[in-house]
């Protein structure tokens, strides 16, 4: 039976899920987590476990009285003694380590609910949030982490940033959606905040000499990919947030409610079309939209900000550090934190590929930072693969997951261990390579949009014996030619992936033509071949 069947009487997860919400709203749920954190993880009611997301807290596989906390960072932004404070309690509270998320979250792990009122009210004194970081809300806004700084971005798009998380968070007209609801506000030249793939894509554009905003509604990954239908619509910047708030309000009126698998935007923007979407959204406004939209920008391959780059400010730069896996320790926080008071303007900034840029550094300093970001391991001339190899916590924390990721007791973990090869290996590499590994189907490690992407499966071992696996989607990307992986019919136990991926790149290097792209040599290399390279086995010519 389906999560979302009802037999025999029996409630479906979607009926459960909307009755838990309608019984009490997942904001009224703050009073009976500080009863909790008094009686103890015993005394809660398992249907609170919901209503607990609205606060950021899941609770943390193997469910045993411990729980994730997310933090909500709007558009990745940090003041250096709130990363402190993150510092203090992942080493106090956390067993030492946090994730930074591909929607610029940081995530905590092993917090108890006797410690969560304490915690959280830590968080609050300096500015920081986890309310709409989980839970059937708008989650947190991605944003560039170079607004306000970069040479090239065509509008700074921080306070619309703020402007809109300020109407959704704590909003009770938003606080009861279908499902997540994902919004991304950007100024960047290089549309860095992968508006493609959110709810809501809102992207600053210039036209006949004056900036405004174009509009995608609709995109999304999970197990149907799908990317975002661009609107006839040229948004200015004060009509960004009343847009986006008519948006949700409609997704919460006229989202499915039935089935929790088709309870996303994407499905609803599939079922109108972009013309009617459209018409519904001009019925809620108190102004017309300007239909006059120019065409889309031409968009890069390469859509992050890691490295030292020239800020608008003279004299100053911004400096991208690689985080491996996005897996920050607390001494880690720490230096990031110190390196940014000594030498920048104390911000830190995480991004959606899991890495932190620090601004405001004077030229004359960059040296002296760039050396001692990397004696931390977090350098700013990371080889690509540490750039870009990005992974979701996988089974060690997700009750989702079916796969590891990040760590696997007793042992390298798969993705350390297709890291560590690919550098040891293939290190002289230059070409910007995105790898994704994902630990289910979901995408929260966005697989479906990397050149190589990893989703993790359970698969029949050499002795018949079922073994951690990983199926492997080629080809995807965003920005110029957006498309998703396509699945080429390679299924790898996760003890081979590193191997593989070591096998697949030198192939490239040895078969790509001359000027010839990783992604434009995968488009053109038929899937068996491809599957062929990664197993180490003989590759056949195709017929005729």
């Amino acid at each position: 039976m389906s999560d979302e069947e009802e037999v025999g009487g029996r409630e479906s997860k979607a009926a459960r899920v909307e009755r838990i919400k309608r019984e009490k709203d997942g904001l009224d749920v703050w009073d009976d987590i500080l009863r909790y954190s008094r009686e103890g993880f015993d005394a809660i009611d398992p249907e609170d476990f919901e209503r607990f997301k609205w606060y950021g807290v899941y609770r943390q596989k193997p469910n045993n009285a411990h729980f994730m906390i997310r933090l909500r960072l709007p558009n990745g932004a940090l003041r250096a003694h709130q990363l402190e404070l993150i510092a203090d309690i992942t080493e106090h509270y956390a067993r030492g380590f946090g994730d930074i998320t591909t929607r610029q979250n940081i995530q905590l792990h092993w917090i108890t609910i006797e410690d969560i009122p304490y915690l959280f009210s830590r968080l609050n004194a300096v500015g920081v949030t986890t309310v709409a970081a989980c839970g059937d809300d708008p989650r947190n806004i991605v944003g560039c982490p170079v607004h306000g700084v970069d040479c090239d971005e065509l509008y700074d798009a921080r306070p619309l940033v703020d402007e809109v998380h300020r109407l959704y968070v704590g909003n009770r007209e938003y606080s009861n959606l279908p499902r997540k609801f994902k919004t991304s506000i950007s100024g960047c030249g290089i549309r860095c905040a992968q508006g493609e793939i959110n709810d809501i894509g809102i992207n600053a554009l210039w036209r006949d000499g004056e900036v405004g905003f174009d509009l995608e509604v609709g995109g999304g990954l999970s197990t149907v990919p799908r990317i975002a239908t661009r609107l006839d619509a040229f948004l200015r910047p004060d009509q960004v947030a009343p847009v986006c708030g008519a948006i949700a309000a409609l997704f919460r009126d006229h989202g499915c409610r039935t089935k929790r698998t088709k309870a996303r935007m994407k499905f609803l923007v599939e079922q109108w079309g972009g013309e009617r979407f459209l018409e519904e959204l001009e019925a809620r406004l108190p102004f017309a939209i300007d239909h006059d939209v120019p065409p889309r920008p031409e968009m890069p391959h390469v859509r992050d900000h890691v490295g030292v780059f020239a800020q608008k400010q003279e004299g100053l730069n911004y400096v991208g550090l690689t985080v491996r896996l996005g897996r920050l320790t607390a001494e880690q926080m720490r230096t990031l934190a110190r390196l940014s008071r000594e030498f920048g303007d104390g911000t830190v900034r995480t991004t959606n590929s899991q890495n932190a840029i620090l601004t405001g550094v004077p030229t004359a300093r960059v040296d002296e930072l760039a050396r001692q970001a990397g004696n931390a391991l977090m350098p700013a001339d990371g080889d690509v693969w540490q750039r870009t190899f990005m992974a979701c916590t996988g089974a060690q924390f997700c009750n989702l997951a079916v796969t590891a990721t990040k760590e696997t007791p007793g042992e390298p973990s798969p993705a350390e261990s297709a890291l560590g090869a690919l550098q040891e290996r293939l290190g002289h590499f230059s070409e910007f390579i995105r790898i994704n590994f994902n630990g289910c189907p979901n995408s929260c490690g966005q697989h479906w949009v990397a050149d190589v992407g990893l989703q993790g499966v359970l698969m029949k071992g050499a002795g018949g014996e079922q073994v951690e696996g990983a199926l492997v989607t080629i080809g995807g990307g965003l920005g110029r030619e957006s498309g998703f992986g396509r699945n080429i019919g390679c299924r790898l136990p996760l003890t081979d992936v590193a191997d593989a991926l070591v096998r697949l790149f030198s192939a490239y290097q040895e078969l790509g033509g001359e000027d010839e792209n990783f992604r434009g040599w995968a488009l053109r290399t038929p899937d068996a071949e491809l599957a062929a390279h990664m197993k180490g086995e003989a590759v056949v010519a195709a017929a005729g």
